[in-house]
C-alpha cells in the first residue's frame, strides 16, 4: 500500500480473488482421485413421524449402484449424544444422521445412494420407496406458537452469547408519559444462505481408521473433531482440507450431514466417496431463524430516545437451542437510559437455526 495515499478509498486485493473469478480456484466437489464414487443424499418428504419401511431392492438391482444406506444398515457408530457435538454446537442434543427411523424435520437425510457416477446415484435415489407414518400435529409457524416459548437453556455457549441484560431506568413509567410512542410487532422470515458452491464432502480411505477429507466448510478443525470422535479415529488420522471456499454467510462454521455420510461411507466400502448436496437440498439444514419483535420506542418532546422495550421470540429446533439474542444490539445502536429487553426461543419442528439476523431490516404484520 502506497502510505502517501488515504487508505479509505484505495482497492485491497483478496488473496485468493484472482483464483475464483478465473475458475483456478478447486472446491470441494472439484477433487477427482482414482476409484472414486458417488452419492446421492434421500431426504425425507414429511417433517414428523417416523419410517416404517424402505426398500432399496430396485435401486440395488442396477449395474454401477453400489451401495444403499439407511437407519437400518448404517454401520455402528458411537454411542453417547456428546461425541456428536461440534465446537460452534449449541445447548441441547445434537442432529445424528440415519440413527433411527424417527423423522424430527422435513428433508432430514434418511438414505444414501452409493454408485460410480453422480447421475447414476441420483437416478437410484427415485428406485428408493418409502413409507412413512406421519405425525399431522407438527408446529413450524412461529406466530401461532409464540405461548409456548421459553428462555433458552443455559450452558457454555451462554458465555458467547448472553441473554438481555437487566433492566435499565424505569421504562414503564417513563414510556406512560412520553411525548412521542411507537409501538410494533415485527416479523421476520427465514432466510437461507445458499451460496454458490453448494456443500460437499470428498472423502479418501487412506487405510484402516484414517481419511483425508475435501470438505466445504469454514472451520477445518471443527470437521477434524466432529469425524473423529464419530467414527472413533485418532485425530491426527482425519485430515481435513479446505483450500477455498465458495460462501457459507456462517452455514459452514458447524460440519453439516453431507460430511458424516461421505466419512461413512468411505470407511465402509474402502473406497473414496464423494457427497454432494443439489441446490434443492441446501434448503434443508441451518438457515437464519423467523423472528417475532415486539418493539416500543418513546421521545421527549425535543425527539430525544428516552426509552426502548424491545422484546424477541425466535425460532429453534426441538432438539437443540440456538441463540442469537438480537435485543442485545438494540441499546447498543440506540443508547438510552430506560431500557428492558427480553428474548426467548420457540421450539419448532425444523433443523437448528444457523446466522444472524438484525432486528432492522423487517416488515410489520
Amino acid at each position: 500500500m502506497n502510505n502517501n495515499k488515504p487508505y479509505f478509498g484505495q482497492s485491497v486485493s483478496r488473496v485468493d480473488g484472482i483464483a475464483k473469478v478465473t475458475g483456478e480456484a478447486k472446491y470441494t466437489a472439484e477433487y477427482h482421485v482414482e476409484g472414486l464414487l458417488h452419492s446421492y443424499i434421500i431426504n425425507s418428504t414429511i417433517t414428523k413421524g417416523s419410517i416404517k419401511n424402505i426398500d432399496a431392492s430396485a435401486a440395488l438391482a442396477v449395474p454401477g449402484i453400489i451401495a444403499f444406506f439407511s437407519h437400518k444398515n448404517r454401520p455402528s457408530l458411537t454411542w453417547f449424544d456428546f461425541q456428536y457435538k461440534d465446537m460452534d454446537a449449541p445447548q441441547g442434543t445434537p442432529f445424528r444422521p440415519l440413527k433411527d427411523e424417527k423423522i424430527i424435520f422435513n428433508g432430514q437425510p434418511i438414505g444414501l445412494v452409493v454408485a460410480e457416477t453422480f447421475e447414476l446415484a441420483r437416478y437410484g435415489s427415485t428406485l428408493i420407496t418409502v413409507t412413512y407414518e406421519e405425525e399431522e400435529n407438527f408446529q413450524t409457524d412461529i406466530v401461532e406458537h409464540l405461548e409456548k416459548s421459553r428462555k433458552p437453556i443455559s450452558g457454555i455457549m451462554m458465555a458467547l452469547k448472553p441473554p438481555p441484560p437487566k433492566p435499565k431506568g424505569d421504562f414503564d413509567s417513563v414510556y406512560a408519559t412520553s411525548k412521542f410512542k411507537v409501538e410494533q410487532q415485527i416479523l421476520h422470515g427465514q432466510e437461507h444462505h445458499n451460496p454458490i458452491e453448494m456443500f460437499a464432502s470428498t472423502a479418501i480411505y487412506k487405510g484402516k481408521g484414517k481419511l483425508t477429507i475435501y470438505d466445504k466448510t469454514q472451520g477445518a478443525i471443527n470437521s477434524q473433531l466432529y469425524v473423529a470422535n464419530i467414527f472413533g479415529l485418532h485425530f491426527k488420522n482425519v485430515r481435513i482440507i479446505s483450500p477455498f471456499v465458495g460462501g457459507a454467510f456462517g452455514a459452514g462454521l458447524r460440519p453439516q450431514y453431507q460430511l458424516f455420510l461421505a466419512a461413512m461411507a468411505a470407511l465402509e466400502l474402502k473406497q473414496p466417496v464423494r457427497v454432494t448436496m443439489d441446490r434443492h437440498q441446501m434448503f434443508t439444514f441451518g438457515h437464519r431463524p423467523s423472528t417475532v419483535q415486539h418493539i416500543m420506542y418513546c421521545a421527549d418532546a425535543d425527539g430525544k430516545l428516552t426509552g426502548i422495550n424491545h422484546k424477541a421470540w425466535a425460532e429453534t429446533s426441538r432438539f437443540e437451542d440456538y441463540t442469537e439474542t438480537v435485543v442485545n444490539w438494540t441499546n447498543q445502536l440506540y443508547p438510552c437510559p430506560n431500557v428492558k429487553l427480553g428474548y426467548e426461543l420457540v421450539p419448532l419442528d425444523f433443523f437448528t437455526s444457523k446466522g444472524i439476523k438484525i432486528h432492522h431490516m423487517c416488515w410489520k404484520f
